[in-house]
């Protein structure tokens, strides 16, 4: 009865370690992707290669400089250089005119190290950019490349990159925030009566504060060239969208004609065993590479159909959520999710992260949605129209929105209005 009672259990346990395996693989990016097929090639002998690539083929978007003396030249005495680093990156589709003029702003403003050492205040203070459109553009350059660029110091930075290197912890984080002159000056003992705690574990932190990155430029010129390359590619051709991965290199793999004939007809049962879960690894691994591509070119399918006009660079994005996209293929909304993780798509226009093209939209009168991106182009229109002597109030523009359908309170009128930087009612109001 007991030995009947646990086997459910453990058979459920087998399945869901697939599955979990499954997932991973559909929530890797190519690159990701790449690697991992490479370890299972070395470990796996059912795993066959025809050609091992060293890196995955494809048209590169953005790569650092070659090296750090270079970069630090383009920084200091090439703004071109430095800015086009940068703004590669980014969708200019994505943003308005003043967003892109902050960014190019904020880029020529960082010191050599890659840290930004000023406030959203600064900035209005210097520069009349209003402190919350200020911090929104900051909050987007911080997510380029190179990792943890534009922070506000060596503190912060050391901050930032604890979560990764697996030493988050409270009291690595008060050694940084509190004790980093202390480390330069080799005041160990000062430390560990700070933190309670002895000169061997004192030592052992600070060994692992010497181990991060002292700035965000640090070792460009020591890396390969880090690409920035598109997993999906997306062409338009008379009027028509071609949507490929960029993976070829995965049509190398296959299982092993050779060890599945040396597994049929070996006579050693541990010998077999060994090569039948081989084996089994091997084709679950190929069969699920094969259903991630699957998955991947429906989502991007079902996404350019939605926002077919902004890949056309015709409009702004359309509020798109991923529980749309599941239901137009009817997946799970998890599974649209890991579809699209850390994924980047390449079309006429450049290359946008998938993610970034997902958006919230607002209720309408013929419940329909429309983009927030939208909702400022119609503010704007609204503000251009008016009476300069006789300016709109936001709870004017909230009635106008009301008459074409568009229901939002003033306060959001408000804060779309701070956003697009449009002067309040009395800032607009011609004397005459």
């Amino acid at each position: 009865m007991e030995q009947a009672l646990l086997s459910k259990p453990l058979q459920q346990q087998k399945f869901s370690q697939k599955q979990i395996q499954s997932l991973h693989l559909l929530m890797m990016n190519n690159e990701e992707l790449n690697r991992f097929l490479q370890n299972e090639y070395l470990e796996n002998p059912m795993l066959e290669c025809g050609n091992l690539p060293a890196s995955y083929s494809g048209r590169s978007t953005v790569r650092p400089a070659d090296n750090t003396a270079s970069f630090y030249e383009a920084a200091s005495g090439d703004a071109d250089d430095l800015l086009r680093f940068f703004l590669e990156q980014l969708n200019p589709f994505a943003y308005t005119d003043l967003e892109w003029n902050i960014f190019k702003l904020m880029i020529l403003m960082l010191d050599e190290q890659g840290f930004f050492p000023y406030s959203p205040e600064d900035l209005y203070s210097s520069f009349h950019i209003p402190p919350a459109q200020a911090a929104k553009c900051l909050e987007i350059l911080k997510m380029l490349e190179p990792s943890g660029v534009f922070q506000p110091d060596l503190t912060s930075y050391l901050l930032y990159q604890l979560p990764a290197s697996g030493k988050d912890t409270p009291r690595m984080k008060l050694l940084i925030q509190n004790h980093l002159e202390d480390i330069a000056a080799g005041r160990l003992r000062l430390i560990a009566d700070s933190l309670q705690t002895d000169l061997a574990d004192v030592r052992r932190l600070v060994k692992h504060v010497k181990s991060l990155s002292p700035s965000p430029f640090t070792g460009l010129g020591q890396e390969a060239c880090t690409y920035i390359t598109p997993d999906i590619l997306a062409d338009y051709q008379e009027g028509t969208w071609e949507v490929t991965l960029n993976d070829n290199w995965i049509e190398n793999y296959s299982l092993s004609d050779y060890y599945i004939q040396m597994m049929q007809q070996s006579q050693e049962p541990e010998l077999q065993a060994y090569f039948h879960e081989k084996y089994q690894r091997a084709r679950f691994i190929l069969q699920k590479t094969l259903q991630r591509r699957t998955t991947i070119l429906a989502i991007c399918n079902a996404v350019i159909r939605r926002q077919e006009d902004f890949f056309l660079g015709k409009t702004p994005l359309a509020p798109m959520t991923l529980s749309d996209i599941a239901k137009d293929l009817n997946l799970a909304v998890s599974t649209i999710s890991r579809g699209i993780k850390d994924k980047y798509l390449q079309y006429p226009c450049g290359t946008i992260l998938l993610k970034s093209l997902f958006t919230s939209g607002i209720s309408c009168d013929e419940k329909d949605e429309i983009s927030s991106a939208n909702i400022t182009s119609m503010i704007k229109d609204i503000v251009r129209s008016e009476n300069k002597k006789k300016p709109y109030s936001d709870g004017k523009i909230t009635e106008l929105l009301l008459r074409q359908g568009i229901q939002i309170s003033r306060r959001t009128v408000a804060k779309y209005r701070l956003l697009a930087d449009i002067p309040s009612t009395l800032e607009r109001k011609e004397l005459s």
